[in-house]
């Protein structure tokens, strides 16, 4: 126990970015964004460098999470598939100039090859799980306060997937409308249909567009399909 003791007191700035990054990921459900914080805390050798980047990984980290948490959409939000792949290569960035000093350069390459690499393979894994799957909440859940929702069954065909909700209660469609409003989505022509149509775009490389159909049908019922356009 004395050994483990003298451990946590020579080491403890290494366990400080860590927490701050899962207090950032962990209510988003974005754990990977740890693995580039994870890595850093463990080559980092001195306290001062390992928290002077630690805090800066943490920063973008947060860049990249909490806007898209927050409903907030544009070209300076990153998207969620940037999460996987955008991210470790900006953190690899951050870390550059200080690795050498820490580790030598053939730890350097190592270390920030390997958080690149993870980043590219988890980025596949997420691309191919969403072939053939539904879209994710995308800011349309939950649904405005005072509703209740109900979740159809949705559509997949030609590569695309929609999902699909029933929203009933007071001025249930004015609710919506603002709802979605809020969430970023702004308004595009309407279909021929007569449903309405919004649509929210982020992405800092790629962008990523989300387009949600409204169709009122009682004053009190609404039907919301959205899908990643």
């Amino acid at each position: 126990m004395p050994i483990l003791g003298d451990a946590v007191r020579t080491h403890w700035w290494r366990f400080v970015p860590v927490g701050a990054a899962a207090a950032v990921c962990v209510p988003t459900s974005s754990l990977f964004g740890l693995v580039p914080v994870v890595l850093w805390c463990a080559l980092a050798r001195t306290r001062r460098t390992g928290l002077v980047v630690g805090g800066a990984l943490v920063a973008v980290l947060a860049w990249f999470v909490l806007p898209r948490a927050l409903g907030l959409a544009g070209p300076w939000v990153p998207s969620y598939i940037e999460l996987f792949w955008l991210y470790p290569v900006v953190a690899a960035l951050v870390c550059l100039p200080a690795v050498p000093r820490e580790r030598g350069i053939a730890s350097a390459v190592l270390v920030l090859t390997t958080m690149v690499a993870t980043g590219l393979l988890a980025t596949a894994v997420v691309l191919l799980g969403q072939l053939e799957s539904k879209p994710g909440d995308e800011g349309v859940l939950p649904g405005p306060a005072g509703l209740k929702v109900a979740e159809g069954l949705g559509h997949c065909g030609s590569g695309n997937c929609s999902r699909e909700v029933t929203l009933t209660g007071t001025s249930a469609p004015d609710a919506t409308r603002e709802h979605l409003a809020s969430r970023g989505f702004t308004p595009r022509p309407a279909l021929d249909s007569g449903d309405e149509r919004v649509c929210r775009a982020d992405g800092l490389v790629f962008t990523h567009e989300v387009c949600a159909e409204s169709r009122t049908i009682t004053p009190a019922e609404v039907r919301v399909v959205w899908y990643v356009d």
